[in-house]
Parts: structure tokens; C-alpha cells; sequence
């Protein structure tokens, strides 16, 4: 309940803001920082996009997802943290779509990094309790989405795929 009032409390910040007809064309040179939240599952985002290219933008990312299930009836309970660090890499797709709106910017992205996984798994049985600990491990990261504007230097985003969460809203930051 605590994400959803989270979500909505964003949400009404973005439309508050009001939105302008500012291009959203991705040029070289660009720099932007996307800071966001999961919608599915509690977790944050952010990602740095430096356009190397016309269209093409790399960068750092982190990211922070966690669940728990307060208690799953009859199964015990469960919870999981995960920490991701690495690389992203966009393509922005508003000239090979050709929208004829520029106040849209739609990209898919991959991301690759290091990700530190926490698992806790409580099973209460005859042989006692049986936790599953932590790991370390290699991901991919693949997301796509579009950014929309709500200001000067101020844009929303929408993206879908696997990261802090199948669904993340935020704002981007141009810089």
C-alpha cells in the first residue's frame, strides 16, 4: 500500500507540473540523469545518459529493488533485496520512427553490471528453518521507454522491462 501512495504521490507531482512543447530530440553532447521508482515492486532507479551520438547515450546506473511477503499462508515467509550496478547503453528511436512529434522521446535501452542479491527465505518444518542467503552475479538489463516533457530541462519517464522493478516512472534531469 506504502508503493502505491508512493506512485500516486509521484504521479500527481508530474501531472502538477504541467507540460511543454519543448523537442526531445537526442543529440550529442545531451546529458541527462533519470532518477525513478518501481511501480510493481519498491525500488529505485537512477541512471546518468551521456549522447555520444545523435540518438545514442551511455552511462552509469544503480538501482535498488526490494520485496517481502510479510508472511505467505502456509509457505513461511519471504523477502529479497537486490543492489545492481553497472553500464547503460540507449538508442533513442524518435528519427528512425519518425512520430512527427518531437516532445516525445522513445528509447530502448541495455543495461549490464554487477548484482548483489539477498534472499531470505524462512520455512518453518520438522527440520527447523531454511534461509537461502546472498549472491553475487553478472546481469542484463534490458528496458524500453520514452521520456515526455514537463518543463525546461525536466521531462518524465516511463520504462517497462527488468530493473527495480517491470515498470518504472520518474523524471529525468537535463544538464
Amino acid at each position: 500500500m506504502k508503493n502505491l501512495k508512493i506512485s500516486a504521490l509521484l504521479l500527481a507531482l508530474i501531472a502538477s507540473l504541467g507540460f511543454s512543447s519543448q523537442a526531445q530530440t537526442f543529440k550529442r553532447g545531451d546529458k541527462i540523469l533519470n532518477a525513478g521508482i518501481g511501480l510493481l515492486y519498491f525500488g529505485v532507479y537512477a541512471n546518468a545518459e551521456f549522447a555520444i551520438e545523435d540518438n545514442i547515450g551511455i552511462g552509469p546506473m544503480v538501482g535498488y529493488t526490494h520485496y517481502s511477503s510479510g508472511g505467505l499462508v502456509g509457505y513461511g515467509d519471504y523477502s529479497y533485496g537486490q543492489f545492481r550496478v553497472g553500464a547503460r547503453g540507449a538508442y533513442h528511436l524518435g528519427d528512425v520512427l519518425n512520430l512527427g512529434d518531437d516532445s516525445i522521446d522513445p528509447y530502448v535501452a541495455v543495461g549490464a553490471g554487477l548484482l548483489f542479491d539477498r534472499n531470505n527465505y524462512t520455512y518453518n518444518t520438522t527440520t527447523g528453518n531454511v534461509t537461502y542467503a546472498t549472491r553475487t552475479t553478472i546481469f542484463i538489463n534490458p528496458r524500453a521507454g520514452a521520456r515526455f516533457p514537463l518543463g525546461n530541462n525536466l521531462s518524465g519517464f516511463g520504462e517497462v522491462g527488468w530493473g527495480a522493478s517491470w515498470v518504472t516512472a520518474g523524471v529525468s534531469f537535463g544538464f
